[in-house]
Order: C-alpha cells, then sequence, then structure tokens
C-alpha cells in the first residue's frame, strides 16, 4: 500500500511538473516574441526601415536581385574569411 501511494505520489509530481514547464515556456516565449519581434516592428515603422524588397521599381518586373556574378582576380579568391 505505501508503494503504490509513492508510486503515484511520483507520477503526480511528474505530471505536475510537465504541466508547470509548459506554463513557463509558454509565457517566457510570449513575452520574448512580444519584446523581440514586436519592439524591433515598431521601430522599423518609425525609422520607416523596410526589411523586405517588397515594393516594384518601374523597370524591374520580378524580386530578383542582381547578384553580379562576375569572374574576378583569383587573389580574390583567396582567404575569403
Amino acid at each position: 500500500m505505501l508503494k503504490e501511494l509513492i508510486e503515484g505520489f511520483k507520477k503526480g509530481q511528474k505530471a505536475f511538473g510537465e504541466d508547470i514547464a509548459a506554463i513557463v515556456n509558454s509565457v517566457i516565449l510570449s513575452v520574448v516574441y512580444i519584446f523581440g519581434v514586436g519592439l524591433t516592428s515598431i521601430m522599423s515603422k518609425i525609422a520607416g526601415k523596410s526589411f523586405l524588397h517588397k515594393r516594384f521599381e518601374e523597370e524591374k518586373k520580378s524580386y530578383w536581385s542582381d547578384l553580379n556574378l562576375t569572374r574576378k582576380e583569383l587573389k580574390e579568391y583567396c582567404r575569403q574569411f
């Protein structure tokens, strides 16, 4: 009888710990998201900064940007990092 009581107590403690961990993780991630993403969004809107280039220029017909992949001199390829 005592063994069953102890095993039930352990199961209850484990379930309680998992529930508390889920709640705490949700709250912490929500706060980090609101402050991290939300404040970044507000500041970028105030500054007029756009991280995604969504607007077309008159002569452009697509979102692709020119990478200028011309051949360079051999010395420019050495020790790039």
